[in-house]
C-alpha cells in the first residue's frame, strides 16, 4: 500500500509537472504580447507596422510548446528517475530541449517570414515570447523540484527505507536518495553493529535532517515497527551471506521487502555502473579518469565568457571601487595572490581580490562564516556576493582555470589526496561548479568528492551552462 501510494504521488507530481510546462511555454507569449503592448519601449524597438494579434501567434505558440513538450517526454523528463547531484541531469536535459525548440521556431520564422514589413508577425516578440517562455520553463521546473523536496523532507508520499550499514556505502545510498526525490524513497533510519556509531546521527546531505543510527541489526524488527518503514536496504559492504539472509528473513517476517547492494570492498560508488547479461547481473567499473585536453569549444567559450565579464561597463566601473574599499578597510595590496594546483597537478598562482587583513595566514583554513576575524568589513561585502572571485577570469584567459570545474586546492591539501581525489586534476579547475552552488560548499573541497566526480563524468556545454546560470542566481542573492 506505501508503495502503490508513493506511485500515485509520483505519477500526479509528474502531470502536474507536465501541466506547469504546458501553461508555461504558453505564458511566456502571452506574456510577451501584453509586454509589447504596455512596453513603449518594445514598440520602439520593434518598429513593427501591424498591431499584435494574438491570433497570428497561435502556430509557432504552439509548435514551440509542442516540441518543449515532445522533447521532455522523449527525454524521459516526466517519470520518476535519477535526477543526479542538485536536480542537474535535468536541468542540463531542460536546457537541451529549450535550446531545440527555440532553434527550431526561430529558424522557423526566418524562412517562412519572408518579409517582416508585410507579415502580421513581429520577430521581436516571436523571439521575446520564446526567451519568455523558457525562463518561465526553468522557474517552473525549479518550483517543482523544490515541492518534491518539502514533501520528502515531511515524508509525505514517500516510501520509508532503514538502510542497514552507516558505512561509506549506506551513506552515499542514503546521499543518492536525499539528491533525487524524484524516486520518491526517503531513508529515515540507518542499523549497524558498531558500537561507536549506535545512538548517533548520521548528516547525509546538507540541508536534510541528519538520520539517526537507531539500533543493532537484531533489532531490524523493533526499528521497522518504530519509523513505519516501507523497506529494508543492506549496505554492508563485508557482510557475509548468512548475515544478508538473517536480515531479509527478519524483514520478510515483518511484511517488508529486502533490498541488497552487493559486496564492494570499499570500491566508491561513482566509479560502479551495472548492466545485465542473461538475467545475471554484472558490476561494471568505470576506468580511472585520466588528463585529457579541453574542448576546442570549451576553451573558446571560456575566453569569450572571461572578456566579457572583465570588460564589460558595470566591472570596469567596479574595478576602482572594489580597490578603494579594499584598501580603506585594511593596509595591503588589493590583490591577494595564492599557489592553487592545477590540471595533472601543475602549480600555477591563483588571484582573488583580498578580503582578509595583510597578516592572516595565506594557507590556513579557508573562513566557514563570514563572522571569521580574519575577514574585513569589506571581505564579508565582498565574499558574500561572491565578487572576490572576479581576477580569476585573468587566469581563464591565461589557460590556468576554467570557468567550470572543480575548484583548486591549495599544494598541502593535494599532497595528502588520495587515488580517487586525486581524479579531480584530471581536468581543468574552474571559478564556479556543482560544489561552489550545493548546501556543501560550507565543507572542505576534498570531503565532497562526489560533486566533481560527478561533474567529470557528465561535462558538457549545457551542464556549464546551468552551473553558470545557477551560480548567477546564488551571487543576485548573496548566498
Amino acid at each position: 500500500m506505501p508503495h502503490r501510494r508513493a506511485s500515485h504521488a509520483a505519477l500526479l507530481l509528474n502531470i502536474l509537472q507536465l501541466a506547469t510546462d504546458l501553461c508555461a511555454c504558453l505564458g511566456g507569449f502571452v506574456l510577451a504580447l501584453w509586454l509589447y503592448e504596455h512596453a513603449e519601449l518594445l514598440q520602439g524597438l520593434s518598429h513593427h507596422p501591424h498591431v499584435p494579434k494574438p491570433a497570428s501567434y497561435y502556430v509557432a505558440m504552439w509548435a514551440f510548446t509542442v516540441v518543449v513538450l515532445v522533447t521532455f517526454t522523449v527525454r524521459h523528463l516526466y517519470q520518476s528517475r535519477e535526477t543526479g547531484l542538485m536536480n542537474m541531469d535535468e536541468a542540463t536535459q531542460v536546457l537541451q530541449g529549450l535550446f531545440l525548440a527555440s532553434a527550431l521556431v526561430l529558424c522557423g520564422s526566418f524562412f517562412l517570414i519572408k518579409d517582416p514589413s508585410k507579415s502580421e508577425i513581429s520577430r521581436l516578440i516571436l523571439g521575446l515570447g520564446v526567451f519568455l517562455g523558457c525562463v518561465l520553463v526553468l522557474v517552473g521546473r525549479a518550483a517543482g523540484f523544490k515541492l518534491r523536496r518539502y514533501l520528502q523532507s515531511r515524508g509525505h508520499f514517500f516510501r520509508r527505507v532503514v538502510i542497514c550499514g552507516a558505512g561509506e556505502a549506506g551513506r552515499t545510498i542514503a546521499r543518492k536518495l536525499l539528491h533525487s526525490p524524484k524516486f520518491h524513497i526517503l531513508p529515515v533510519a540507518f542499523l549497524d553493529d558498531d558500537k561507536s556509531k549506535l545512538n548517533t546521527e548520521v548528516e547525509c546531505l546538507s540541508g536534510h535532517a541528519p538520520i539517526p543510527v537507531a539500533g543493532r541489526l537484531p533489532q531490524i524488527d523493533e526499528v521497522l515497527q518504530r519509523y513505519d518503514a516501507d523497506e529494508v536496504w543492506i549496505a554492508i559492504t563485508r557482510a557475509d551471506q548468512n548475515a544478508i539472509i538473517d536480515i531479509a528473513l527478519a524483514a520478510g517476517d515483518c511484511g517488508v521487502p529486502c533490498r541488497f547492494v552487493p559486496n564492494l570492498y570499499q570500491i566508491p560508488l561513482e566509479t560502479l555502473s551495472v548492466e545485465s547479461v542473461g538475467g545475471v547481473p554484472l558490476l561494471s567499473i568505470k576506468p580511472r579518469a585520466t588528463v585529457h585536453r579541453m574542448p576546442i569549444t570549451k576553451r573558446v567559450f571560456d575566453i569569450i565568457f572571461s572578456l566579457i565579464v572583465l570588460l564589460n561597463p558595470i566591472t570596469l566601473i567596479l574595478w576602482p571601487i572594489i580597490v578603494i574599499l579594499i584598501r580603506a578597510a585594511s593596509r595591503g595590496p588589493a590583490l591577494f595572490t595564492q599557489e592553487r594546483i592545477g590540471q595533472g597537478g601543475k602549480p600555477f598562482i591563483m588571484y582573488k581580490f583580498r578580503t582578509m587583513f595583510e597578516d592572516a595566514p595565506a594557507y590556513a583554513k579557508t573562513p566557514k562564516h563570514a563572522g571569521d576575524r580574519r575577514i574585513t568589513a569589506a571581505g564579508r561585502w565582498l565574499r558574500k556576493l561572491s565578487i572576490d572571485e572576479l581576477p580569476q577570469f585573468w587566469n581563464v584567459l591565461k589557460g590556468d582555470m576554467s570557468v567550470v570545474g572543480p575548484r583548486p586546492e591549495m599544494p598541502h591539501i593535494v599532497a595528502q589526496y588520495n587515488s580517487i581525489q586525486r581524479q579531480r586534476l584530471c581536468v581543468k579547475p574552474g571559478i564556479t561548479g556543482i560544489w561552489q552552488i550545493s548546501a556543501d560548499r560550507k565543507n572542505p573541497i576534498h570531503e565532497n568528492i562526489d560533486y566533481d566526480l560527478y561533474y567529470i563524468e557528465k561535462q558538457s556545454f549545457f551542464l556549464d551552462l546551468m552551473i553558470i546560470l545557477t551560480t548567477t542566481v546564488y551571487g543576485a542573492r548573496g548566498v
